[in-house]
């Protein structure tokens, strides 16, 4: 049955774009980070730490206390650009649109959860996303992140192929 609903949400986001609208999507994300729920939760709140793991997605700036605008890079050239709030939750953090206008941006949502892995393993996050995007793109936008947030929790630096000594021509 999730074939047919998540194939019903595909095509009802393909119409939406059509007619100019897209739907709300809500997709999950997780992966073990080898550090404490601390840090990571430290590391959550930090508006130069979310640009970074964004990247090319889009970028994060700080409007006032807990309040963030996010600017993100939708598919067709689109910008979407939206101010949330900073909310602790039981379980980790959320970023809650502030509704402006017809209170649609108060729909949107970025959750990140905190957990501890198995065997001491340090920290599973799990990233929900709730934004007017194509189902896909916020499914795999949302493991860039959390892999890139992954690779700056352990090792300070963001994977990248810019610069390759291979002697190859392009980024790949």
């Amino acid at each position: 049955m999730q074939i047919v609903d998540k194939a019903l949400e595909e095509v009802t986001g393909l119409v939406g774009k059509v007619v100019g609208k897209a739907p709300i999507s809500d997709n999950g994300q997780t992966l073990t980070v080898a550090a404490p729920p601390d840090r990571v939760a430290e590391f959550w709140r930090d508006p130069h730490n979310l640009s970074r793991v964004l990247g090319d997605f889009g970028a994060v700036s700080v409007t006032g206390p807990d309040r963030y605008r996010w600017t993100l890079n939708a598919p067709g050239g689109q910008t979407l650009t939206w101010e949330s709030t900073l909310e602790d939750t039981a379980h980790g953090l959320r970023f809650r649109g502030v509704p402006q206008g017809d209170g649609a941006a108060g729909a949107s949502w970025i959750r990140v959860d905190f957990g501890t892995a198995p065997q001491q393993l340090g920290t599973e996050v799990r990233l929900h996303a709730r934004l007017p995007l194509p189902g896909l793109l916020t499914g795999a936008a949302a493991f860039t992140v959390l892999y890139r947030a992954r690779a700056l929790l352990q090792t300070g630096e963001l994977p990248t192929l810019h610069h390759n000594p291979s002697a190859r021509t392009g980024d790949r």
